[in-house]
């Protein structure tokens, strides 16, 4: 039986999310905290993502290696990664080690030992991350696109950064970084499944008590939306293509909405997008859809891997079936997208991992995570006008935007395909 969650916050204002499952064997636990590329500036680009790489090279009193063996001792999985408003430190083990992993993330984040020469062998780790990255046509495209759309704002940039700014990296800007952004007010730990309350509580008080309220609170950043089209040639097999609008951000109520009108679209296999692209004209192997939300931007994309000669079909059908949607979407397709919906937020729930994330973001960015009862119910709650209203608002074509990466054409052939004077 899985209990509610409950919120536990220190005097200092960091918040410990609890979530009990009795009958579970494992314990899924982590530390969110609010630093993320786009509070950085285009001096500090990827220093979010540097200092996620940065607290696994050691502490005070554990080498990079003992933080690797002691987590492999006890057979549990330890990762971190960085997105756009956050950085998360997580860990997957058996109930009866939760409270050594706990250790460990707590003191890599407490005490990292920062030493130059780790930073300076670091610089070329990621580096070479930069250039796995700019051969991925997918990230390549995606990269681009946001870069693109939300130029002026850093929710545009990388979150790696770039080669100039993480060679400027230093001991002091990492520390300077740590300083700012590391504080209680911006860190929420979350655990979820079979473990010892009263021990994570005391752990968590051990480590984080003495740390400082700045009143630096987590602030939502803003972004102009760009409309244009975005040519970068590359020697790939396949073209990559995204064509999108202006979405819905997580901080409006519509956002279910345009969850479930992307579902329709194109992330499922019997999604309008899918069957047309994929399965009635082969145009490509996969083509998806989704509203990429942030707290307070959004893009409603749709994204598809092809070859070059089967851009200007595929372009044209994405382009009549989104046109069309508003006006075609049916009742049974609705009910499908919220069953779908439904049934992926509640499989979900029997994962510790997937709580124990839901939860340290819901905390991080929106103060609490929404309830099974209140997702469910906002969810089935969405009326077929809401949608066709929601599809309109954000199908606006003056607002259109692509990016293609690969063997792209002219711009003056794209802006045919997309019927752009």
């Amino acid at each position: 039986m899985t209990d509610k969650f409950r919120i536990i916050t220190l005097d200092n204002g960091l918040r410990i999310v609890i979530q009990k499952n009795g009958n579970a064997k494992t314990c899924s636990l982590g530390v969110w905290v609010g630093s993320g590329s786009c509070f950085e500036t285009p001096e500090t680009a990827g220093t979010s993502h540097f200092m996620e790489h940065m607290l696994f090279k050691g502490t005070e009193k554990r080498s990079a290696l003992d933080i690797a063996v002691e987590m492999d001792e006890i057979g549990g999985v330890l990762n971190a990664y960085t997105a756009k408003e956050m950085t998360c430190f997580y860990a997957h083990t058996l109930s009866e080690h939760s409270a050594k992993a706990l250790d460990i993330i707590c003191d890599m984040i407490m005490n990292p030992k920062l030493s130059p020469e780790d930073i300076e062998l670091e610089k070329g780790v990621i580096r070479e991350e930069i250039a796995m990255y700019e051969d991925s046509p997918e990230d390549l495209c995606a990269d681009s696109y946001y870069e693109k759309v939300w130029r002026g704002s850093m929710l545009g940039s990388n979150i790696l950064g770039t080669n100039q700014t993480v060679d400027s990296v230093t001991r002091e800007s990492l520390s300077a970084h740590m300083k700012k952004f590391y504080v209680p007010e911006r860190t929420v730990v979350s655990f979820s499944g079979n473990f010892d309350e009263n021990e994570a509580v005391e752990i968590c008080k051990k480590y984080f008590s003495g740390m400082k309220n700045t009143g630096f609170e987590l602030t939502p950043v803003s972004a102009d939306y760009s409309p244009g089209i975005y040519r970068i040639k590359k020697d790939f097999m396949q073209n990559q293509l995204i064509l999108g609008f202006p979405g819905i951000p997580l901080s409006d109520k519509r956002r279910d909405c345009a969850s479930l009108i992307s579902s329709i679209l194109g992330a499922s296999s019997s999604s309008r997008l899918f069957q047309t692209i994929r399965e009635k004209l082969g145009l490509a192997y996969s083509v998806d859809c989704v509203n990429v939300a942030h707290l307070n931007a959004a893009v409603f994309i749709v994204c598809m891997g092809l070859s070059k000669k089967s851009e200007e079909q595929a372009i044209a059908e994405t382009l009549k079936i989104i046109s069309e949607f508003a006006e075609t979407v049916t009742e049974k397709e609705l009910a499908r997208a919220k069953e779908q919906t439904v049934a992926g937020f509640v499989m979900s729930l029997e994962s510790v991992s997937s709580i124990a994330s839901r939860n340290g973001k819901g905390v991080l960015l929106h103060g609490r995570p929404r309830s099974e009862e209140e997702v469910i119910k906002a969810v089935r709650g969405v009326t077929l006008d809401e949608i066709r209203q929601t599809a309109k608002e954000i199908f606006d074509f003056s607002k259109l935007s692509l990016c293609c990466v690969g063997d792209v054409g002219s711009e003056k052939n794209y802006r045919k395909y997309l019927k752009i004077n």
